[in-house]
């Protein structure tokens, strides 16, 4: 599961259960004040811009202004009719209701998650030393484990250059005893994007050229037919 907080992931950490449990109920929290926010977007206040792009105190609301355009087009047609028109407090009671009740629930809810994130905030304050702790153990462990993948790395890439060494010096009848790596600063693992084959097993045109199979002055210096693609084939 992960577990972040203020964006920081957390889940590496062995967290107490009191913590956790807050972390549980400021996300429901959270989550439960978006889904409202979300349902009942239509009665948030929307504050109006003035000309220069300021915002202003002045506002509507979406549902009463969507209500009161319905109620006008009712009334045009109740005096078309000749209908007596429809009660306007009547009719407008529901949404009105429901734009109260937005604006009662709404905030109580924010300062509920608010409330929860201070009491996370809290209880991982004093959490701290021991999380720093287990991120201290971590480290160490974690550094063992790179040091380990450095050397086994180290022992491949020596491997590597020994192999592709060999199959210079043979290819090119000892022309060349080692690869150029072209275009390569030796950090750890870049070689393995010099050794590139084709489909059907053959060195392709643009690896034999960071190998220096291929110089550019001299051309092709393999003695041996048959490793090397076309450049053709590179493209294709």
């Amino acid at each position: 599961m992960t577990i972040t907080y203020k964006g920081f992931d957390l889940s590496a950490f062995q967290l107490s259960d009191e913590t956790l449990e807050l972390i549980r109920k400021h996300d429901e929290l959270e989550e439960r004040h978006r889904k409202y926010r979300r349902e009942n977007a239509d009665c948030a206040r929307q504050y109006i811009d003035d000309l220069h792009g300021r915002t202003t105190r002045d506002y509507y609301v979406p549902a009463l202004r969507k209500a009161d355009r319905e109620l006008r087009e009712q009334e045009m047609q109740a005096v078309a009719d000749g209908r007596s028109l429809p009660d306007r407090d009547e009719y407008l009671a529901e949404v009105r209701s429901r734009v109260k009740e937005y604006e009662r629930v709404e905030p109580a809810l924010a300062r509920a998650a608010e409330q929860a994130e201070s009491a996370v905030t809290a209880a991982i304050v004093k959490e701290l030393p021991e999380l720093a702790r287990q991120g201290f153990e971590q480290s160490e462990r974690a550094l063992k484990q790179y040091r380990a993948a450095i050397a086994k790395a180290e022992t491949a890439r020596a491997q590597l250059a020994g192999s592709v060494s060999r199959f210079l010096w043979a290819t090119t009848a000892g022309e060349l005893t080692r690869p150029k790596w072209r275009g390569f600063s030796g950090a750890l693992g870049e070689e393995v994007n010099s050794w590139r084959t084709t489909s059907d097993g053959r060195l392709t045109f643009e690896s034999a050229k960071d190998l220096g199979l291929i110089d550019p002055y001299r051309g092709n210096l393999a003695e041996c037919d048959g490793f090397i693609a076309p450049p053709e084939e590179d493209a294709a």
